[in-house]
């Protein structure tokens, strides 16, 4: 079974990767009118979001299990966290927000642009937070690699 260190470091791309491509995912839906994939792409933001609660949790045990360990920056570790936490409630609110939008718009009635809009502009600021979450997460082990 693995540790909360191993399943941190495996699960840690998908917010970065999910929410590129969901933000490419609701770009299209925009551009096409699409309601379906406008939905679709809400609706996999809110899946992200529920998935991060894990990464999290799982980043805050990881921080016992590394520390002390060789190839570690143990100074780099309290930046990530620092920045993981803002991003998570970042990701948490905006996916909150996303699912009451969800549950409160009838799926019989079509979303507006400016909505759709909207949940882009909030998808770039995750994707940038989360970005440079990972940016400094991986100073942590990858410091000889990893710009300043």
């Amino acid at each position: 079974m693995p540790n909360s260190a191993y399943l941190h470091i495996l699960l840690n791309h998908f917010p970065v990767i999910g929410t590129g491509f969901i933000f490419v995912l609701g770009l299209h839906s925009l551009i096409s009118k699409n309601d379906k994939i406008k939905r679709f792409s809400m609706i996999l933001l809110v899946l992200l979001s529920l998935l991060t609660i894990v990464i999290f949790v799982s980043g805050n045990n990881a921080k016992g299990i590394v520390k002390g360990m060789d190839g570690i920056v143990e100074e780099n570790i309290d930046a990530h966290e620092e920045f993981a936490q803002k991003s998570f409630i970042v990701m948490e609110t905006i996916g909150g927000l996303t699912l009451l939008f969800l549950i409160f718009n009838k799926f019989s009635k079509p979303i507006p642009s400016l909505y759709n809009f909207i949940f882009l502009l909030l998808l770039l600021v995750i994707l940038g937070m989360m970005m440079y979450t990972a940016h400094l997460g991986g100073k942590i082990a990858h410091s000889g690699i990893m710009p300043t």
